[in-house]
């Protein structure tokens, strides 16, 4: 499996340790945060993402954080255009309001795991992150192929030169 960068925003100290150690224990780079300050668009800097890569391969955020709902976070970064696929970005919660949370959270097309979850939950999702980055693009129908490069047309053209 891909090691991946995971990023945990989580103020509950011992959920935050709990998902620190098992992700770590699956051979991941885990940062755990209790706010999501060390984003650029979240913290005011900036209206767009200046990065050219994503901070991170997977973001996993509680949803009621102290400054900020893991509803808003996620907002932010799709309007400043965050590199991190919206699909590889989870919201956790213990929210009573599951059905209009799980709606918001779907049309952001991110995650959603409710609390209480068991470690499999977790597991599973970040392995099928793991699969959608190492995943080939998809071509739609009708799609061109790309071009040759210009190496091999000449190597083609001396093939039938000789």
């Amino acid at each position: 499996m891909k090691k991946l960068k995971i990023i945990v925003l989580e103020d509950d100290p011992s959920l935050a340790a709990l998902l620190k150690k098992v992700l770590l224990l699956r051979g991941h780079d885990v940062h755990v945060l209790s706010g999501p300050s060390f984003c650029p668009v979240v913290c005011g800097h900036k209206t767009e993402c200046p990065k050219s890569t994503p901070c991170a391969d997977v973001i996993i955020s509680d949803h009621r954080m102290p400054t900020i709902t893991g509803v808003e976070y996620f907002n932010l970064q799709k309007r400043g255009g965050c590199k991190t696929p919206d699909e590889n970005k989870a919201l956790i919660t213990g929210s009573v309001m599951f059905a209009d949370l799980t709606k918001t959270v779907n049309e952001l097309g991110c995650h959603f795991i409710k609390k209480p979850f068991k470690i499999e939950q977790i597991f599973k999702w970040v392995d099928e992150c793991a699969e959608r980055l190492t995943e080939p693009p998809q071509t739609c129908p009708g799609d061109k192929p790309p071009p040759r490069s210009i190496h091999s047309l000449n190597s083609k053209r001396l093939q039938t030169t000789i």
